[in-house]
């Protein structure tokens, strides 16, 4: 395969793997969404501290070639995005 043909199944590749991704994502959210309206049943705070830390301590835990101060950013834009949501939910 020439390189042209190798960089747009690559892209293709890639398209296919944001996709999921994206879908990930709104599974996550949707659960969130239900954390949010069961944390505010049971009269708890919204936001959790130890289960933010627990999360980006996983994080470090896992053997990646991903930069891992990258994909906890990530992961805190994405945990800030569900927060913000819960609260609006309010």
């Amino acid at each position: 395969m020439d390189d042209q043909k190798t960089l747009v199944f690559i892209r293709e590749e890639i398209d296919s793997i944001d996709a999921e991704i994206i879908a990930l994502l709104e599974s996550r959210f949707n659960l969130t969404r239900e954390i949010g309206r069961i944390k505010r049943s049971l009269d708890r705070a919204l936001f959790d501290e130890s289960r933010e830390e627990e999360i980006l301590k996983k994080i470090d835990e896992l053997p990646l070639i991903y930069p891992k101060h990258d994909l906890k950013a990530i992961f805190k834009s994405i945990m800030k995005t569900s927060l913000n949501q819960q609260k609006v939910d309010e």
